[in-house]
């Protein structure tokens, strides 16, 4: 998801100055059985298996942590490699310089499968950003006393245009689906995040004065939500940018009374990997209820549950949803016991805007993630 989009399995599990290196597989199996349990059928719940319904699509190399951003048609992904950032360069508490990662920008063919060869960013030190459109893959620059910029990533060139180049601390960046793009700022001296949007209506910052408001995405044109922390009280807030005062009109869903970090946010975003064009849908893993949710704002439930022991999800044009776990790949309904069972290994499900290819599907192996290619519409 993301948000660079450090790996599900491997983030509740890792400390602040973890390297790539240094984790084994039993450090990944120690991370897996923190995020999730075995997951157990309800009683009654029907269950059935499904096979022989995905084909490869390709492989890209993987650090064993970062997981890839995708063009929202899944034609193509750009890659992290080299030192991962410690945990709070990723989560914005430091605002550090960072010179040893390296972006890969790879083209995809799901249809064949054949591999390309890679183009290599001309910017190093960069942090892979959440989302994605046509032209190119947001990222993040940590630069020290410069300021922590954002930049739009060319998937064809591998050129970075600057979009927030200034010596403030940007972090979490976030495509609309209008070509809006919202963002969490602070000052270098100022340990709390307020929001900036910019639209065709102009550039406005959002700030209520007290709270940490990071990692915002869009739910439609002009519909922004993010995660608002406050001594430690976690919300979700969904705002109208249209709006005079966009915090009046706010519609607020507390996620934890009490406990929570950026870290912990960090580590809830990374789990919504769809891209910003799929839908309204935000889903999420609830680090109380041990599961995948989606919120659902305005509705009499406001949160939906998917399968338990879920760590990822990703949305499925007839209201269905593809929930993954430590052992399997499920299609449910929402609040629905059961579902069919389309792999029986772990496979991180990424939706996408082709007819043709409508989910890819991750798949761990090593140091590379094979792809699967998916057409759930037939």
């Amino acid at each position: 998801m993301r948000f660079c989009l450090p790996c599900l399995l491997l983030l509740a599990g890792c400390s602040t100055s973890q390297k790539p290196n240094a984790v084994s597989d039993a450090d990944r199996a120690s991370a897996i059985a923190t995020l999730s349990q075995t997951v157990q059928r309800a009683p009654g719940a029907t269950t059935t298996i499904s096979d022989d319904i995905d084909w490869p699509a390709g492989s890209l190399p993987w650090d064993e942590f970062t997981l890839p951003t995708f063009s929202p048609d899944g034609l193509h992904a750009a890659v992290q490699l080299g030192d991962v950032p410690t945990m709070p360069v990723l989560a914005g508490d430091d605002g550090g310089l960072l010179t040893n990662t390296v972006i890969e920008l790879h083209s995809i063919d799901p249809a064949r499968g054949r591999d390309f060869a890679a183009l290599v960013a001309a910017e190093r030190g960069l942090i892979l950003g959440r989302c994605a459109d046509e032209i190119g893959v947001l990222v993040e620059a940590p630069r020290g006393m410069n300021g922590r910029w954002i930049g739009h990533l060319d998937w064809v060139t591998g050129q970075v245009r600057w979009i927030a180049d200034d010596a403030k601390i940007n972090a979490f960046p976030a495509l609309g689906p209008q070509g809006e793009i919202a963002w969490s700022r602070r000052d270098q001296q100022t340990d709390r995040f307020h929001l900036v949007a910019r639209t065709n209506r102009g550039v406005r910052a959002i700030d209520d004065g007290t709270g940490d408001w990071l990692f915002p995405t869009f739910s439609g044109p002009g519909r922004l939500r993010a995660w608002r922390l406050e001594n430690g009280r976690l919300e979700l807030v969904e705002l109208d940018l249209s709006s005079r005062d966009p915090l009046l009109s706010a519609h607020r869903f507390v996620v934890l009374e009490s406990g929570a970090s950026r870290k912990l946010v960090l580590q809830m975003a990374a789990t919504n990997l769809q891209p910003p064009r799929h839908g309204p849908q935000l889903a999420f893993r609830h680090p109380r209820l041990n599961r995948m949710v989606i919120w659902q704002p305005g509705e009499e439930k406001e949160l939906a549950a998917l399968a338990a022991g879920s760590i990822a999800a990703a949305p499925v044009s007839d209201g269905t949803w593809l929930a993954a776990s430590e052992n399997r790949l499920m299609r449910q309904h929402p609040e629905r016991d059961g579902g069919v069972v389309l792999r029986s290994t772990l496979a991180i499900p990424v939706a996408t805007t082709s007819r043709r290819w409508t989910h890819l599907l991750l798949v761990p192996d090593r140091n590379k993630l094979q792809l699967r290619a998916v057409n759930l519409d037939e």
